[in-house]
């Protein structure tokens, strides 16, 4: 199942808010919260370490940081860059219209 917003067609993959796969200005796009963030992480089947590298991030502590709940010591907000690139490249959003891919895979 999927919907098209903008230039942006958006694939609901299971447990993640749909309004978390928009674009930032999207008025319907809602900031992932850290369980969102570990949902994330469960549908790839990748480790924290392996999806900090993929949007380069060198220091692996940050996925942590990203998944802790707010109320833990050490928490921060998955920035807006970091969590499109993810769903991006893990292909859970897909650039339509200009012909612009996720990835060389999406052929």
């Amino acid at each position: 199942m999927s919907e098209e917003r903008g230039k942006h067609e958006v694939d609901r993959p299971g447990g993640l808010p749909p309004g978390t796969l928009l674009r930032y200005a999207d008025p319907e796009y809602q900031a992932p919260t850290p369980q969102d963030v570990r949902t994330l992480k469960t549908i790839s089947g990748m480790t924290g370490r392996e999806l900090c590298a993929l949007v380069g991030m060198e220091d692996h502590r940050t996925w942590r940081r990203w998944s802790q709940e707010p109320d833990q010591a050490g928490h921060r907000q998955i920035p807006y860059a970091a969590w499109r690139l993810l769903v991006l490249e893990l292909g859970l959003v897909r650039h339509r219209s200009t012909g612009v891919k996720a990835s060389p895979e999406d052929g």
